[in-house]
């Protein structure tokens, strides 16, 4: 955890001043037996790394006697802690246990106080209780006693822990910024981390343009004395591409260091240093900043703090944003692409409630751009214009008193105030209309408004009285007023105009419905064990239609909140999350998505076709669903067993998922166009249950003998999933979820699966390349058909004669792997040796056809090379020792160990294209750069857990996409590869970066990275 200025792990408190004469900046404290090599080398790395003419060389002690065998030296170690201004403390286990290291804390947090105590992890962990507002002292492991007992605030501190573990730590990317971190208030209270990072990066850069510079001018005199200028243009360019490389560096580092307290300023950081130069570094700044604030929701953009720390009550969606009013009484607007919140700070007493309202709102309405806004409550109306006033106005708030006031409505340009209160007076319910156009907020009708024209007056421009109980406005086409008494479950319509009913004929709502903003459409829902269904209610025609909405069984309580006009989106809420459902009766396509991304949601509305807004602690969450592709549901045996799972554990303390032994688990098939065409996706679980992303769940003939037998899934294009059984024979849905028996494919395989030993006659995995399908039976014997299903299959016997060594995918994943091109495939069987089959020489009739290339491994994948052949083919290996290892298919030589620092579970997912590997470490998933081994990033996740294990199946790498399956279903929403990672980045950051976000010594190009964006 890192702060742009680093700051101390305690607050200050009974600090004492450094000694005027200190003649050391530091004193560094470590333990010898963890850190005995590495705190003299970081050491001499602090004291080199900010090197500049104009500030002093820094002095850090660091002791080098061995306190530790000499405790007589106590005295001269003392002197050493009185003549340091700052203390450096190098946290480890190590450290933790060291007597001596807790005496020079203790002495220090005695005799200076904890403001001037600078933590540095290496090792170890430093773990915050945020229920009991403390440090975990039994899970944190890396404090000395007498500093874990003094924290009384959650900590921050400098990770060097990636340094730490690495051998080659001083080329680490990090490293830089590590430094900075720690050098920074060493420099003072006032120089922050970018900094002395910028001052760094620009003296290399100075370094490097200067020796550039006196090679270009060598290379001149040479150029004209030879008469070609070849060779200086040459060393000119590099000079330039040093500059940008350092450019690009130090963006990437400040992007690094900023991305805690602004992770906007962070992205676009990142995404400039990716503009400049793309490499590890800067592809590394990217995923993080994408990334480290993304609580394992992929369409979360990001959350805004409401300004004045106001916290919203109630929103209504613009057709660009929302609108909100607050606890406080003040109004708030808010346009995602035109920056961050406004709010109109209220000069009256806080917002009350709505009297008789019959549904909690909102009670809040604003124009169609949302400059106009208005509020209610039981005192009246509060109304406030966020855009350019009027000529002559002199006020952007005002609170008309109207007591009894229940519901309130704008129309679209902003010009006519709707309101609906209860005369407490007469008894009667009233509707109202204040024309707002060039009119003064500050002028009521109750005071000195009768002495100004009756243009500039907020009169009231039509009354009328109602037999209902009010409790929703809506302005609709042809100058008409929806109003609605949803307890009483009526609606009427009157003329916007005159504000009487334009039908004496009322209209009969469902009970517990919930409108569209127009209140054209009313959505009722309906959940059980079958399932959750939205039902949609529309009274002009009085028609009624039923869709699906997927609500995963382990959130609770759910509810349908909104719809939108064209009813073509339902939300629904629950206690963990919210669902977003396609309803629409256009389509077959019925996508939904799990936003999961903030808990304890306010008010959530639906903004435009692809946004989700919602209140939440103070702030509002933007979610997209642009450009994906939404979640495919869990089955209900999966999502019964996790809900009874999550259920046992609240009330036994028994670890979420114990409970679900027998869960199934899922085979994930993939297939898409192109590189930016539309994908499909389905999940085939272990309990016979396939489901077809978007359509549903699929149903085989009646009376199929196969009906609850898991069936393997391969793509033929983007319509038609064949589904593969065990024994040979194969169903096939074309373009929806009815599967029929595909007749003549068993006898496509037959020659090969039957002429052979029948224990070798099951079919256990199923790949799809470019133009084939690859069957694998459970004795590694290769079936490769043509994906149109017309030749007989090309039959390779496996390596390992007739004994079964291959188990089915869903209890054996990772086992088989298949070229991009179907030229090649690796068999992984259990206990034996990796090899790798040639299917072009199988197809020509070879039968010498396997290589071995390595030892047993756990799982296999297969990444392509370039086109040019300077990279070939490679296989990535999981080792039953845990280590991953890269190789090539074919060739010589050995296999090279990625190096990933950490301890990892059984999951291992491939990436081509951006080249990343995924590891889980518990529930999250670290990415690993495939051809450095760097850590790139971690992606915090809930994966699926059957049997309270995660599941080595559940992350599937398939066509530029991660699928992973999660305990609320299988997401699709993360992609990886540069372009995507950028547009999300954009996307996420909301805007452009501009010259104050350089840091020093990076000059914004005309174009910023983010400007032509199309996802901003």
């Amino acid at each position: 955890m890192t702060d742009r200025t680093v700051r101390s792990l305690l607050p200050a408190s009974r600090a004492h001043a450094a000694p005027r004469a200190a003649r050391y900046d530091a004193f560094l404290s470590y333990s010898r037996d963890s850190d005995g090599e590495f705190a003299p080398a970081f050491h001499a790395q602090l004291l080199e790394f900010d090197k500049r003419d104009d500030v002093p060389d820094l002095n850090i002690f660091l002791d080098r006697t061995g306190l530790a065998n000499n405790p007589s030296l106590w005295d001269a170690i003392e002197r050493k802690l009185e003549r340091s201004s700052y203390l450096i403390l190098f946290a480890s286990e190590g450290a933790a246990s060291s007597k001596y290291v807790a005496k020079e804390v203790a002495w220090w947090l005695e005799h200076r106080g904890p403001d001037t105590l600078l933590v540095a992890l290496t090792s170890g962990k430093i773990v915050w209780d945020q229920t009991a507002n403390e440090i975990d002292t039994i899970s944190t492991t890396a404090l000395p006693a007498p500093l874990a007992q003094q924290i009384d605030h959650e900590p921050k501190w400098t990770d060097l822990t990636r340094l730490r573990q690495r051998r080659f730590w001083r080329h680490h990317p990090d490293r830089p910024t590590a430094l900075a971190e720690l050098v920074a208030p060493l420099r003072g209270p006032d120089v922050s981390t970018e900094e002395v990072l910028s001052a760094h990066i620009a003296r290399q850069s100075s370094a490097s343009v200067r020796g550039r510079l006196v090679n270009t001018a060598l290379g001149v005199m040479l150029a004209l004395s030879i008469g070609a200028f070849a060779f200086a243009e040459r060393e000119a360019s590099r000079a330039n591409d040093a500059v940008n490389a350092n450019a690009a560096h130090l963006l990437g580092a400040t992007s690094h260091v900023v991305h805690q307290d602004d992770p906007a300023t962070a992205q676009l950081l990142a995404v400039e240093a990716v503009a400049r130069l793309r490499d590890g570094q800067t592809r590394t700044a990217l995923f993080n900043a994408v990334t480290a604030n993304e609580p394992a929701d992929p369409y979360l953009l990001r959350t805004v703090d409401v300004p004045e720390e106001t916290e919203l009550a109630d929103v209504a969606p613009t057709s660009t944003g929302v609108v909100g009013r607050t606890d406080t009484g003040d109004l708030v607007r808010w346009s995602p692409d035109e920056g961050d919140p406004a709010v109109l700070r209220g000069d009256r007493t806080p917002f009350g409630t709505v009297t008789g309202s019959g549904h909690p709102g909102p009670f809040v309405a604003g124009s169609a751009d949302g400059r106009v806004v208005a509020a209610v409550d039981d005192l009246g109306v509060t109304v406030g214009r966020f855009g350019p006033l009027p000529d002559g106005s002199t006020s952007r708030q005002t609170h008309l008193d109207l007591p009894g006031a229940t519901a309130v409505a704008v129309t679209p340009d902003g010009d006519l105030l709707l309101i609906a209160w209860h005369d407490v007076t007469t008894g009667r319910n009233r509707i109202g209309s204040i024309k707002l156009a060039g009119r003064d907020l500050a002028v009521l009708e109750s005071d000195a408004g009768s002495r100004r024209p009756h243009e500039q007056r907020l009169a009231f421009h039509s009354k009328a009285e109602t037999d209902l109980a009010v409790t929703s406005l809506a302005v609709g086409s042809s100058r008409t007023l929806a109003v609605a008494d949803t307890a009483a479950g009526i609606l009427e319509v009157r003329s916007l105009d005159t504000l009487e009913p334009t039908d004496e004929r009322t209209v009969d709502l469902p009970d517990g419905a919930v409108p569209s903003p127009s209140l054209q459409d009313w959505a009722t829902l309906r959940s059980d064990a079958d399932g959750t269904t939205v039902t949609v209610h529309r009274w002009a025609d009085g028609s009624v239609r039923t869709a699906d909405c997927p609500v995963p069984r382990v959130w609770s309580n759910p509810e349908v909140v909104a719809i939108d006009d064209g009813t073509t989106r339902a939300l629904v809420a629950t206690d963990s999350g919210l669902v977003a459902c396609e309803i629409s009766g256009d389509t077959d396509l019925r996508r939904s998505w799990h936003l999961s991304g903030i808990r304890r949601t306010g008010p959530p509305v639906l903004i435009g076709a692809d946004r989700v807004a919602a209140a939440s602690d103070g702030r509002i969450a933007l979610w997209s669903t642009a450009d994906t592709h939404g979640d495919v549901p869990l089955p209900s045996a999966a999502g019964a067993a996790a809900a009874a799972a999550a259920a046992g554990a609240e009330t036994s303390g028994t670890p979420a998922g114990e409970a679900g032994a027998a869960d199934p688990t899922a085979v994930l098939a993939t297939y898409r166009d192109g590189p930016t065409g539309p994908a499909s996706t389905a999940a085939s679980w272990s309990d016979g249950t396939v489901t077809i992303h978007g359509r549903g769940t699929v149903t085989l003939p009646a009376g199929s003998e196969d009906a609850g037998r898991p069936l393997l899934p391969v793509w033929l294009d983007r319509d038609r999933l064949l589904l593969v059984t065990p024994d040979g024979d194969a169903y096939r849905t074309d373009g929806g979820t009815t599967a029929g028996y595909e007749a003549g494919f068993r006898d496509l395989v037959a020659p090969g699966l039957d002429g052979g030993d029948p224990a070798c006659a099951t079919i256990v995995s199923a790949e799809r390349a470019r133009q084939d399908i690859l069957l694998v039976d459970a004795c590694s014997g290769l079936h490769l058909l043509d994906a149109g299903l017309q030749e007989r299959a090309v039959h390779v016997p496996g390596p390992l004669g007739t004994t079964p060594r291959l188990e089915p995918e869903w209890a054996a994943p990772g086992r088989v792997a298949i070229a991009d091109d179907g030229s090649k495939a690796a068999v992984a069987p259990r206990d034996f040796s990796l090899r790798v089959a040639d299917l072009d020489a199988a197809a020509q009739g070879e039968t010498d056809v396997w290589t071995v290339r390595g030892s047993s491994v756990a799982q296999v994948h297969m990444i392509g090379g370039t086109e040019d052949a300077a990279v070939p083919d490679r296989l990535v290996t999981l080792g039953v020792d845990s280590t991953v290892r890269l190789r090539p298919v074919t060739g010589s030589g050995d296999p090279e160990v990625l190096d990933l620092t950490g301890t990892y579970g059984d999951v291992m997912a491939v990436l081509p294209g951006p080249d990343l590997v995924a590891r889980n470490h518990g529930p999250a998933l670290a990415f690993f750069d495939i051809e450095t081994g760097q850590k790139v990033g971690e992606l915090a996740t809930r994966l699926y857990s059957p049997g309270g294990e995660v599941a080595p199946s559940d992350v599937h790498a398939a066509d530029g996409q991660l699928l992973v399956v999660q305990d609320h279903g299988v997401t699709t929403g993360w992609t990886f590869s540069d372009d995507q990672m950028i547009a999300r980045a954009c996307a996420m950051a909301g805007r452009e970066a501009t010259a104050a976000d350089m840091p020093d010594g990076v000059t914004l190009d005309d174009d910023p990275a983010c400007a032509t964006s199309p996802h901003r």
